[in-house]
């Protein structure tokens, strides 16, 4: 769909990267434009949800189920107030549409539409229109942004206006820093749950969040990941950040891969056999099970293959790319990765949370490469309870450190020691 724009997106992404503004593109093809229609993509509905503006995937099918938004389409001339709206036609899937009313009168087939959200508002700003761009060059615009965004401000630039946005935007996660800060110098903290998932259960105790199996980011939009840096004096390398679940959409189900190619073995804890298949999968070997990821550019799929022992390659499920990488930015639209040192005292363990890694839009079109090079790897983690029931948590999309740099960009880093609120 950008391939379509007229004019290069690489030209303005240092603006919003600069800007801190999440935004999102768009870009009416000639018969979208006639009908009033264009498709919600996958980083526009990770958009819209992140700021709790809609959720396709809670929408039900047709007319009678769309929604109107507040909206308003930005010119280098001011604002124009407007509606956006968002619904899922009966026609086929019920692909995710949306549009602006005025907006023809904005723009023209294949523009660069930006896409983001203040103050409640869903935001257009045509980055192909020639005014539009010199206003940007210059930082300048016309008129004022008071009467439609409803602030008092005598910004009346363009740089001004994202100035703006960012500091809002980053209202909460200063907000969160605050919060970590005083949670470190509480000190070492005991576990309120056994095991791995201790680190992260902590934390969000000690927050006043509570647990839950939601998708959603924990804080007011910001995902917390917490992991163990040390662990009784022992410092742990490579701990591997775990980005998002999903199931395959297509091929053998969970429950029967797991039938299929699991493994009598016994627990180190237990020692007691069963049925399991925990293991990584990678696109760099092929796994103690058979099992192996195996990236399809041509048809923008990720598989599971099994190799057999004499080398065959047989599909066992796949994921569609676009899934995937629409889970990383529901998921991951703002993060802060929190380190944490861990104790064992008297057989309990206790957590202090030390350092942030701050990350904000994960580049997508970087997720092929980073699974088929082995930067980003799938943890199967399952078994058949004693009662013959399956049991799983998940498939596990993981990253290894030295990827988020890659994926991120360069993160802000927080010593909850030295910090300054």
């Amino acid at each position: 769909m950008l391939s379509k724009s007229d004019v290069n997106i690489g030209n303005f992404l240092p603006l919003f990267a600069d800007m801190g503004v999440e935004v999102a593109f768009l870009v009416p093809t000639p018969t979208g434009y006639e009908k009033s229609i264009m498709d919600a993509t996958g980083p526009v509905r990770a958009l819209l949800k992140g700021k709790g503006i809609h959720d396709y995937k809670a929408q039900r099918q047709g007319p009678e189920a769309k929604q109107m938004w507040p909206a308003v389409i930005i010119t280098a001339r001011g604002i124009v107030k407007t509606e956006a709206s968002l619904y899922r036609p009966r026609t086929k899937k019920g692909d995710p549409r949306i549009w602006f009313k005025k907006l023809r009168h904005y723009c023209d087939p294949c523009n660069l539409l930006a896409i983001f959200v203040y103050k409640s508002k869903i935001c257009v700003m045509n980055l192909s229109n020639p005014d539009v761009q010199a206003a940007l060059r210059k930082g300048r615009m016309k008129g004022g942004l008071k009467s439609a965004l409803g602030h008092k401000s005598d910004e009346n630039d363009l740089y001004g206006f994202l100035r703006r946005i960012k500091r809002d935007n980053q209202s909460a996660a200063m907000e969160l820093l605050g919060k970590m800060k005083r949670i470190h110098e509480e000190g070492f903290l005991e576990s309120v749950t056994p095991g791995d998932p201790g680190v992260g259960d902590t934390l969000e105790h000690a927050l006043g969040i509570k647990r839950n199996n939601s998708k959603s980011p924990d804080y007011k939009g910001v995902e917390l990941k917490a992991t163990r840096t040390m662990r009784n004096g022992a410092r742990r390398t490579k701990t591997r950040f775990t980005l998002f679940t999903k199931v395959p959409s297509e091929g053998l189900s969970y429950k029967k891969i797991l039938e299929t190619y699991g493994k009598w073995q016994a627990p180190k804890k237990t020692k007691k056999k069963r049925w399991q298949l925990y293991d990584t999968l990678s696109a760099n070997r092929v796994n103690a099970y058979g099992l192996t990821l195996v990236v399809d550019a041509e048809e923008d799929r990720l598989f599971i293959d099994h190799v057999s022992a004499h080398g065959k390659y047989e599909h066992v499920a796949s994921w569609q790319m676009a899934d995937l990488k629409e889970a990383l930015l529901e998921k991951h639209h703002e993060t802060f990765w929190v380190k944490a040192v861990s104790e064992n005292r008297g057989g309990r363990e206790f957590f202090r949370y030390e350092k942030i890694l701050h990350t904000k839009g994960p580049n997508t079109s970087l997720l092929t490469a980073l699974l088929e090079t082995g930067k980003i790897t799938v943890d199967l983690a399952a078994h058949f309870k004693e009662n013959g029931k399956p049991r799983d948590h998940g498939m596990l999309f993981k990253m290894m450190p030295d990827a988020v740099s890659l994926l991120f960009g360069e993160p802000t880093i927080y010593d909850l020691e030295t910090v300054e609120l």
